[in-house]
Parts: C-alpha cells; sequence; structure tokens
C-alpha cells in the first residue's frame, strides 16, 4: 500500500513539475512578444499611420498614441498585428510548439484580441 501512494506522489510531482516548465516556456513567449516583437509591431504601425495622412485621416501624435497604446496594450494584439503585418512569418508559426503557444493566449486572451471590421 505505502509503494502505490509513494508512486502515486512521485507521479503528481512529476506532472506539477512538467506544467510548470510548459508555463515558463509559454511565459518565455509572452516575453518575446512584449520585448522583441511589440517595437517591431508598434514602428510599423506609426509608420503606416505617417504614410497614410489625409485630411480625412490626419493620423496626428494623439491618434498615433492612441493606436500604439490600443495595440501595445495585449500580447494577443501584439501577435495579431506582427502575423498580419508579416513580421512574425508563417512558417515560424507552424512550429508546433509556438502554434500551442499562440493558440493558448488567443484562449487565454481571446475577449482582448482587435476588432475586425
Amino acid at each position: 500500500m505505502e509503494a502505490v501512494l509513494v508512486s502515486l506522489g512521485l507521479a503528481i510531482i512529476a506532472f506539477m513539475v512538467w506544467k510548470l516548465i510548459q508555463a515558463r516556456q509559454y511565459n518565455g513567449f509572452i516575453d518575446w512578444l512584449n520585448v522583441e516583437v511589440k517595437p517591431q509591431v508598434l514602428e510599423t504601425i506609426e509608420q503606416k499611420l505617417i504614410e497614410s495622412r489625409c485630411e480625412l485621416t490626419p493620423n496626428n501624435e494623439t491618434h498615433i498614441k492612441a493606436t500604439k497604446t490600443y495595440y501595445g496594450a495585449y500580447p494577443i494584439r501584439i501577435f495579431e498585428a506582427a502575423l498580419a503585418r508579416e513580421i512574425i512569418p508563417v512558417e515560424w508559426l507552424n512550429d508546433s510548439k509556438h502554434k500551442r503557444f499562440a493558440a493558448h493566449m488567443m484562449a487565454a486572451q481571446g475577449q482582448y484580441r482587435a476588432k475586425r471590421e
């Protein structure tokens, strides 16, 4: 009986360690989005807004700041904008680890996704 309890305890500990490793990898993915991808996305968005200035859409500094704040607020928005602007290539996403992290992020932060028209 004791051997069964010890085995069960070790199995539970091993499972929790495995989940902790997965969580750390996911957090590393989110940190990578915020540290490396976010500045590239915001720079690309700013350039697009500056290039598309006209009387109808003046895209002054206030517009640019608001847009950068909107897209930079959540990792899911950064991720979607990076995919749309091809900062993150689709081939990279097809790596199973990255696809799993992206799917988890979309499920966890789905309510914060950028609204599509």
